[in-house]
């Protein structure tokens, strides 16, 4: 509060403060009219600062192993239907090219579902490319075919500002990615052909004057993300390429900066640097470096990290080991790609090393995850199936497996990959928002030692022994577990269920301690998690 005083004088017209030294810097007489004034200006002070304060309080922050939002611990949960420029995007489940647009109206009408069911996380990755070329997006100055990369303005940042402020006004958070490889080549989305970035579609630059070229088959070694001081490519080259690299980051550092001129005025927003990135992590701290900067300015933190693609390796991640070994450079980690490769028994070994290795550093890193993979229309030969993301089943028992582990935010990926925003992801939510109703996620550990007769990947509990369970069942296996309760003889506990297929509230019975408990899952094969409280 100190800082605040001595960095805003506040001007109550005629008369003006400093709070800080409390200096009056105009005199009066004090008759009783102004005397009243004077009392009424106070008031005015009060409320300035305590909004001011306010604000600073409510920013989206790291507490330990967990996210904190407008003063108080929160769980991120999410889902969402739209694609990679959710601002812009039409509902994947029902545009299959993935290129349609939404009206403002159909996204806040996807926010109030998403609130309503509980959620308060979204993704938003920024493809200005494809916004430009493909969805009319700009986000520079164009004329005719042809874009001016110096004058950053366009429907582009309209979206994107009323994407974040419709956001926080739901208090959901978003995460922005700023950089995605799928952007910068000729396939996906075919956005580089048609991108302003691309030499043949702005007078900024040519091919030969920037090292760009217009076409590319492959992310794999493209120049657009070389060009930055420290990465092995930049500091090796020659004072000639150093300069095409300098002025492709001139246009960089302008989007950027326009990007945000907008968001840093809103407090619910992370900061990840790029989508599944290959890159020397040399181009993601750059872009950390820069934000952090531009934040410090305006005498705000942010929290900023990168998504590496490879994070599904867990020991043998370059990109994770890089991570855990720069605890200085990165506020959270993004482990969203942990999902991509891996079910059942799998994904929980896999999510589970990284948790552990997460808590060694100094101090513990957050986990985050912004893609949970799995849906049912990703299978037999259906857009998506190759890259095996699972079923609709898979991608619900990874957000519990995740949960338990020890993840502060997890959310939905859209639709084919993921459930998104469907009945099931909503029901899912809603269940969760249930359990932490009765038992919050970082006041209990991952205890799969306190179960006895368990199937592979039929169940998954963390635990405060003695006082707090959480009990996951997956729809495989027979669904029942033994708990023990052995060293807490005399002690009765209060045991709930959650359908979480449905969302609601199931059943509810007394448990008593002092031996292993059968813990029988009810209704045959489905999802269900039980709280169990002393």
């Amino acid at each position: 509060m100190k800082d605040i005083f001595k960095s805003n004088p506040v001007n109550l017209g005629a008369k003006h403060f400093d709070i800080g030294t409390k200096r009056k810097v105009k005199a009066f007489a004090w008759d009783g009219n102004q005397s009243k004034g004077f009392t009424f200006s106070c008031l005015l002070v009060f409320i300035a600062v305590f909004l001011c304060s306010c604000s600073l309080f409510a920013q989206i922050a790291v507490d330990g192993r967990y996210w904190k939002y407008d003063g108080r611990r929160v769980l991120l949960l999410g889902g969402w239907n739209h694609g990679h420029n959710p601002f812009i995007d039409h509902d994947t489940d029902n545009d299959k090219d993935n290129r349609g647009v939404s009206t403002p109206e159909q996204i806040k009408q996807a926010m109030d579902e998403l609130a309503a069911a509980g959620g308060n996380c979204l993704r938003c990755v920024l493809d200005p490319g494809m916004a430009a070329g493909i969805q009319g997006f700009d986000f520079c100055a164009r004329s005719g075919d042809t874009y001016d990369l110096n004058t950053m303005t366009g429907p582009f940042w309209e979206r994107i500002e009323m994407f974040i402020a419709e956001a926080q006004k739901r208090d959901i958070i978003v995460q922005l990615e700023l950089w995605d490889r799928f952007d910068w080549i000729d396939g996906s989305w075919g956005s580089w052909p048609v991108s302003p970035w691309n030499p043949k579609n702005n007078t900024n630059y040519t091919p030969a004057v920037s090292g760009l070229e217009i076409s590319y088959g492959s992310f794999a070694k493209h120049p657009f993300l070389q060009g930055i001081p420290g990465h092995p490519e930049y500091e090796n080259a020659s004072e000639s390429r150093k300069e095409k690299y300098d002025l492709v980051r001139s246009f960089q550092d302008k989007f950027v900066d326009k990007l945000l001129s907008i968001t840093l005025q809103y407090r619910n927003v992370l900061y990840c640097m790029n989508n599944e990135t290959h890159a020397d992590p040399a181009w993601g701290r750059y872009w950390m470096k820069f934000i952090e900067s531009k934040a410090a300015d305006l005498g705000k933190t942010v929290p900023t990290t990168d998504m590496f693609d490879d994070v599904y390796k867990a020991e043998t991640s370059r990109g994770l080991s890089y991570q855990l070994a720069h605890r200085d450079v990165y506020d959270y980690i993004d482990v969203s790609q942990a999902n991509s490769r891996h079910a059942d028994e799998a994904h929980w070994e896999t999510v589970k090393w990284i948790a552990d290795a997460a808590k060694k550093a100094n101090p513990p890193y957050l986990l985050h995850m912004t893609k949970i993979y799995g849906n049912d229309l990703a299978l037999g030969g259906q857009p998506w199936s190759g890259f095996k993301p699972g079923d609709t089943d898979n991608g619900i028992e990874e957000w519990w497996r995740n949960l338990l582990a020890g993840v502060a935010g997890v959310r939905f990926h859209r639709p084919t990959s993921g459930i998104g925003l469907s009945k099931e992801a909503q029901n899912c939510i809603r269940a969760t928002r249930k359990v932490e109703m009765r038992v919050k996620f970082w006041d209990v550990e991952p205890r799969l030692d306190l179960l006895t007769n368990r199937q592979s990947d039929e169940a998954y509990l963390a635990a405060k022994p003695g006082k707090a369970y959480v009990l996951y069942f997956t729809q495989k296996g027979g669904g029942s577990v033994g708990l023990k309760l052995d060293m807490y003889p005399e002690t009765k506990f209060q045991a709930r269920w959650v359908n979480i297929d449905t969302g609601n509230w199931g059943s509810s019975t007394s448990i008593s301690g002092g031996s292993t408990v059968n813990i029988d899952r009810p209704n045959g094969s489905s999802h269900w998690v039980i709280t169990i409280l002393r």
